[in-house]
């Protein structure tokens, strides 16, 4: 793929070389004894601590920040962190935390778990809530499966909305942003309905025309409209009792998406692409230049509802405190996706999951001035699933019209003409968890914690693929059709697709059908797991502003049932690709097994020159068995499987420095190290032979050999660099600013790991400066000031390989350069 993402080495040449020039004079005149940063508090050992004091790799970003600079999202987050990567694809979302996290499919909860005031968000759509009024916001790296849970097995997002005030406060923000039509409003009222009831008002709404031109329809894309509303109650009900209760809904609607072919050659020297192919046959123009433009002629559409109830209650007994934290969260969405991701009409999907959750955690923290201190807890948890799609052909489509043409083979294609193929998945779960930890003060300067949470959870799911009529939407079958069986191979012929009604394989002209060894596509199945998962922390005090510790930690991450694969098990006797296993499984695209790693850490926190700087870093290996993967098949499915070993290790770097009394820095390095060391079936990328063949002895064909190779966002290093600014200027107003830089080396974004995929190492500069007084502020705040065209997400287009012989990608890419005006009125 050529130069997706481009390079500006006048960044560090220049800008750098400024900034520092800038800082020296204000350093020079610094008076060292009395800088000092401000204590950063956390709860990732659902605790209050300094975060100096947590012996794991966090970092944490406030709410002010958070606000300043106009952070909404997951993908505006990882900007300030390094070794935390946000993308959303065409199917789901996805954040990984060195370089961990899940595909593809709705079936997954994910590797790296999010908890929003403590209560478990854990399904990819949610990961596109945009954030409000947030008091903080944690990242924790590697497992933490014992305090936070069995998905958290890559790490954890653990995200804070700010909370009721003693006093009244009231703040409203407008933003406008004029390039792309980008309007924002938020607004917050917070303060005592009586002296032991507090509350909390929070609304945002947005609205923007979007960054892409859609050149066949001639609109703006994709045009957003976001609103959210959110309610906190406080009530210090007695002296040794408080309850909090928050309710809220957001909803985020687009159409059109971030998308746009952006790579098309032949697989076959001098021959056409893709977009020369669909000319030929009269199609609309596919342009793969990247520009910010995209040819789609179906109105993709996604509606998003996410509602939450959460309920905690704090009550002290004697110097323990009892926790109660309950609840409630489902969602909703339906989309409309164009998924050929061409102007002609192919593929138009339609799309839609529901969901609901109900969680329950008790637990009970002793105090922490003895010599033994503990926390311990009982948690429970369980939700339903329902997912659909739905792919109508109708008689005007580009298949049974046009694409017969190509040659005598695909002449079937009129076959599929106002037919469709519909999908139904269910999925239930129901999950329980002991888990405690206690910490043992041996000295002054030595602590050991010794931890660990047992899980049980069961689920049962159900999947069927069916053909049926377009306009009748009853199920095909050879008694109201008898070409059932004809059309039923050209789905399985072309989209690889075995439906309900694919029972036979057709060889050729003249040939008796072959009977299926997994005739139907109509599964259920049930699971049950159960997992201990300990834990083994040592720290010590170096001296009074160095901490040292290392840890032991293991992880899980459940199994579960796929409804995005379009094969229902391995054919048999023959099998069209080869050898058949030696005991074929009816499953093997259904099922996937659970994620398991061993944890290492070594780690430092200091402290520097009496609370002036702080320096942490810490030195990581993991080693993941049957790490949850999900790859394009090469036709318009993905199949889930399970990477029998990883490795992951590597460096990380942060800290802060109070440079003068005015001015701020932060910093962030990671080196990742990434390495599957086991993993023979891997999906084959555009091109590549595959083996077919059950090389290892495992009873499923082996595909693409992965071993050796890094995964997908997995880049070497990154780096991050923030200056923060404040001055007085007149009397009661300040000058404010900031500037923020990360720097992403190189790395795949394929899907399947085509080489081609690998994009140039990246800088994102985001910056903000205004003025600010007790009552309000002016702002103006820059995001990608370097406009750089970053790729975070690439696929093959759906039949461009098996039916036309090209390697064309459809990617995500990212937001150009914006500048927004904004201001603020606070009462």
């Amino acid at each position: 793929m050529p130069h997706l993402a481009k390079n500006h080495p006048r960044f560090t040449r220049l800008i750098l070389p400024a900034l520092v020039a800038a800082i020296t004079p204000y350093m020079a005149h610094a008076d060292e004894s009395e800088l000092r940063l401000e204590e950063v508090i956390v709860t990732a050992q659902k605790r209050a601590q300094s975060l100096q004091d947590v012996p794991i790799s966090v970092a944490a970003i406030s709410g002010e920040k958070l606000e300043d600079a106009g952070i909404e999202t997951l993908e505006e987050l990882t900007a300030q962190i390094p070794n935390i990567h946000f993308t959303e694809t065409g199917f789901s979302t996805q954040v990984r935390v060195r370089g961990i996290g899940s595909d593809n499919s709705q079936g997954f909860e994910q590797s790296v778990g999010m908890y929003v005031d403590g209560i478990y968000h854990g399904r990819a759509q949610l990961f596109r809530t945009p954030m409000m009024d947030m008091e903080r916001a944690e990242v924790l790296r590697g497992p933490q499966s014992t305090l936070f849970g069995k998905n958290s097995i890559a790490g954890a997002l653990n995200l804070t909305t700010a909370r009721p005030t003693e006093e009244l406060e009231g703040q409203v923000s407008l933003a406008y942003e004029p390039e792309y039509n980008g309007q924002e409003l938020n607004a917050v009222v917070s303060g005592p309905l009586s002296d032991e009831f507090r509350a909390r008002v929070a609304i945002r709404q947005f609205m923007e025309d979007g960054y892409f031109q859609n050149t066949f329809k001639n609109t703006d894309e994709p045009e957003s409209d976001e609103s959210a509303f959110r309610l906190s109650l406080e009530w210090d009900a007695t002296d040794d009792l408080s309850l909090f209760l928050k309710a809220e809904r957001n909803e985020f609607n687009t159409v059109g998406r971030p998308i746009e072919t952006n790579f098309d050659v032949s697989l076959q020297p001098g021959g056409p692409n893709y977009g020369q192919i669909l000319a030929s046959l009269g199609q609309p123009a596919l342009d793969s230049q990247e520009e910010y433009t995209r040819q789609f002629d179906f109105d993709e559409t996604s509606e998003n509802v996410i509602d939450n109830i959460t309920f905690n209650a704090d009550y002290a007994i004697n110097d323990y405190t009892l926790t109660f934290v309950t609840g409630l969260l489902d969602f909703d969405y339906d989309e409309r996706c164009d998924c050929d991701y061409t102007a002609s009409q192919i593929l138009p999907l339609e799309l839609g999951e529901t969901y609901e959750q109900f969680s329950q955690e008790i637990r009970i923290a002793s105090p922490t001035d003895g010599r033994f201190d503990w926390i311990a807890g009982l948690f429970y948890q369980d939700w339903d699933q329902t997912f659909y799609d739905d792919l109508g052909i109708s008689s005007t489509n580009f298949l049974p019209t046009v694409a017969s043409r190509v040659s005598d083979e695909n002449a079937g294609l009129a076959l599929l003409a106002d037919t469709a193929l519909r999908r139904d998945f269910e999925q239930s779960s129901e999950s329980w968890a002991g888990f405690g930890q206690v910490t043992w003060h041996a000295t002054e300067s030595f602590r050991l914690t010794l931890g660990a949470r047992y899980t049980e959870e069961e689920k049962e799911a159900s999947k069927i693929l069916f053909l049926k009529d377009l306009d009748s939407n009853e199920p095909l079958s050879s008694a109201t059709n008898p070409l059932t069986p004809l059309i039923a191979q050209v789905y399985l012929g072309v989209f690889g697709v075995e439906a309900e009604q694919t029972q036979v394989v057709i060889p050729g002209p003249g040939a008796a059908p072959i009977p299926l060894a997994y005739a139907g596509h109509n599964v259920s199945k049930e699971r049950k797991e159960e997992v201990f998962n300990p834990l083994v922390n040592v720290e010590y005090d170096i001296n009074d502003d160095m901490m040292g510790y290392i840890s032991y930690t293991t992880g899980f991450k459940a199994g579960g049932f796929d409804p995005r694969s379009n094969s229902v098990g391995s054919f048999s006797t023959p099998d069209p690709f080869g050898d058949a296993p030696a005991e074929p499984n009816p499953f093997q695209w259904f099922e996937f097994e659970e994620e398991r790693a061993v944890a290492y850490e070594l780690g430092l926190k200091t402290t520097l020159l009496d609370g002036r700087g702080e320096f942490n870093a810490a030195v990581y290996r993991t080693e993941y068995e049957d790490l949850q993967i999900s790859q394009y098949d090469g036709r318009v499915g993905f199949n889930v499987g399970n990477a029998k070993e990883t490795v992951v290790q590597g460096i990380e770097i942060d800290g802060r420095w109070a440079l003068t009394e005015n001015l701020g820095a932060s910093y962030g390095f990671s080196w990742l190290d990434f390495e599957y060391t086991d993993f023979f079936n891997g999906n084959c990328y555009a091109g590549q032979p595959g083996q077919h063949t059950d090389v290892n002895g495992d009873g499923t064909f082996d595909l693409c050999d992965y071993t050796g190779k890094r995964g997908v966002y997995t880049p070497d290093y990154t780096l991050n660099a923030s200056l923060d600014y404040r001055r007085p200027l007149f009397d009661g107003i300040d000058l404010k600013g900031f500037i923020d830089w990360q720097r992403v080396d190189g790395h795949n974004v394929h899907v399947n790991l085509d080489p081609r995929g690998e994009i140039d190492a990246y800088n994102v500069v985001n910056a903000r400066i205004g003025f600010d007084a007790d009552r309000w502020s002016v702002a103006l705040l820059g995001r990608n000031l370097l406009d750089e065209y970053i790729v975070a997400y690439s696929a093959n287009a759906p039949l461009s390989t098996n039916t036309f012989g090209t390697n064309t990608y459809y990617s995500v890419i990212r937001r150009p350069r914006t500048i927004a005006i904004e201001g603020r009125v606070t009462f």
